[in-house]
């Protein structure tokens, strides 16, 4: 089966890698629009604030670390922009 999550912040890389803990035949992609994946967004108010200094901190994995150790794809900078159910398929924006 393949499954794609959308969005690949904290809760779209925690389903990813409970999924895989799941199914190691799954195929699993994650679409992300932005460049950074699996961060602390509820840290930002600190980075913001000057408390946590470098963003990169909140930083709990990368699209290389998903794919080395949980055989995840990770796409960063793709947003998806159309969902269509009945075809199984989705319209992104690169």
């Amino acid at each position: 089966m393949r499954i794609v999550i959308i969005g690949g912040v904290a809760g779209g890389a925690t389903a990813a890698t409970r999924l895989r803990r799941l199914s190691e035949k799954d195929e699993i992609v994650i679409y992300e629009k932005d460049k950074h994946i699996a961060y602390a967004n509820c840290g930002l108010p600190y980075y913001l604030g000057g408390v946590i200094k470098d963003r990169m901190a909140l930083s709990v994995q990368s699209p290389l670390g998903l794919k080395s150790r949980f055989n995840i794809d990770v796409k960063i900078s793709h947003e998806v922009i159309e969902i269509d159910t009945k075809e199984k398929r989705s319209k992104l924006k690169i």
